[in-house]
Formats: structure tokens, sequence, C-alpha cells
């Protein structure tokens, strides 16, 4: 948006773009952030990253006001998080349980 300067005429003042207005619908995508953060723990680590760099790129494109994008790492980041809390817990009771059967 473009203002002129009543004392001279001839110069120009851009208003800054950087306060972009978010729009509601935006704010309604979910991150997924912290159910992220706790599946680096049950799946031990590597597994759990994935979810995390979804989630991030998320919140980074709602930031960016992109819609699209930030609803589709919503999307993968909501898919790796249960893909990751399934196989964690699985994982996590076949360990406890070949360490009681075979102790």
């Amino acid at each position: 948006m473009a203002f002129y300067n009543t004392a001279t005429p001839d110069s120009v003042y851009i208003q800054p773009t950087d306060n972009v207005t978010r729009t509601p619908e935006i704010d309604k995508i979910r991150e997924w952030l912290p159910w992220s953060i706790i599946n680096i723990f049950i799946g031990l680590g590597l597994g759990g990253i994935m979810p995390l760099i979804f989630s991030l790129l998320c919140r980074n494109n709602k930031r960016n006001n992109d819609f699209n994008g930030a609803r589709t790492m919503s999307t993968l980041a909501l898919v790796f998080n249960v893909i990751v809390t399934l196989s964690g817990i699985a994982g996590w009771i076949s360990l406890i349980f070949f360490i009681i059967r075979f102790r």
C-alpha cells in the first residue's frame, strides 16, 4: 500500500508488509508438535524425527500464511505420528516381553 507525503508530493512512502493478516482457517490447522516431541522418546529417536520435521514445517508454513503447505505438512505429521506411536509401543512391548521371557 502506498501513501503520498503531503509535504513533498514527489515522495512516496510504502508501508512494510511484514505483518501479514492471518486467515482464521490457517489457525485451525494443527501442528502436532507436542506429540512429535513425545514420539522422539517413544520411537527411540530416529523414528520420531520425521514427525517433528513435518510439525516444524507446518508451523513455518502457517507463519508464511501458506494454507495448502501447512495443511499438507499437518497431515504428514499426523500420519507419521500415528505410525511412530503404534510401532514404538509395539516395540517397547515386545522388548519387555523378550526381556521377561528370556531372562
